[in-house]
């Protein structure tokens, strides 16, 4: 016998709370980063100044992206278009990883208006693993949107299952 299949078995009768509890995470992670969170963008929209948000829009698209992601749970847990929000949440994973990745690659936002890369002294491809190795809070944000994605693509795939059915 496969050693695998009780974990198998258990993961997918457990998979909705798993992607409950991944997604919780991974909402919570960008809501309450400690430098692009909510209280960022709070401090931010107080300032009066608003290019800032134009040269680093991560605060705004955090706290959305968070906010998403709670409406998303809410939707799913009230049984409202669940193949719709698999997919979206699929999406916005990709987004979170292409994301970050363009980010550092670019040299954090080099391309934006106003900002002029920042590699740090390394190639952009050493930077963006030193800022993967140096943030364990970046390390878990990864991981957890990736399995996230892989845990929504299993989700929508078993309700498209069930719908035939």
């Amino acid at each position: 016998m496969d050693s695998s299949q009780p974990v198998r078995r258990w993961a997918t009768s457990n998979l909705g709370s798993l992607g409950f509890v991944l997604a919780l995470l991974v909402a919570l992670i960008h809501l309450f980063h400690p430098q692009r969170g909510l209280f960022r963008l709070v401090l931010l929209v107080r300032s009066g100044n608003a290019s800032l948000l134009v040269t680093d829009p991560r605060p705004v698209a955090f706290v959305l992206s968070a906010i998403a992601i709670l409406l998303g749970i809410q939707l799913v847990v009230a049984d409202v278009a669940r193949k719709r929000v698999y997919l979206l949440g699929m999406a916005l994973m990709a987004t979170y990883f292409v994301g970050y990745f363009t980010w550092h690659l670019s040299g954090h936002g080099g391309f934006l208006p106003g900002r002029k890369p920042l590699y740090h002294g390394l190639h952009p491809l050493e930077a963006v693993v030193s800022h993967l190795v140096d943030s364990s809070l970046a390390a878990v944000a990864k991981l957890a949107e990736a399995t996230l994605f892989i845990v929504l693509s299993a989700l929508y795939r078993r309700e498209s299952y069930e719908r035939q059915r």
